[in-house]
């Protein structure tokens, strides 16, 4: 698994800035994109995929041990969809 510091470093060696500036640059990236998709936007990134949110509606569940039927209240999901570009190829 890749993390920031991981991730700013390898980009910070590709170009001309500091590692603790990509890093505050890739962190700034994700916090900006969590609030518009919190905010009802997608946010699509060319040959990357599309981050948004979307409804789960609500359904009845049941427990598999008792086969009690549970209520399950609707909710927001936060969705990603890659693009064509970096989906696994067999």
């Amino acid at each position: 698994m890749v993390g920031i510091s991981e991730l700013s470093k390898k980009v910070a060696s590709s170009t001309s800035t500091t590692q603790k500036k990509t890093a505050e640059i890739i962190t700034t990236f994700l916090k900006e994109t969590v609030e518009a998709v919190n905010d009802g936007k997608k946010v699509n990134l060319a040959d990357f995929g599309i981050f948004e949110r979307k409804e789960q509606k609500a359904r009845v569940a049941r427990n598999p041990k008792t086969r009690e039927e549970i209520k399950v209240p609707a909710k927001d999901k936060f969705v990603f969809r890659a693009s064509s570009a970096i989906k696994y190829k067999d």
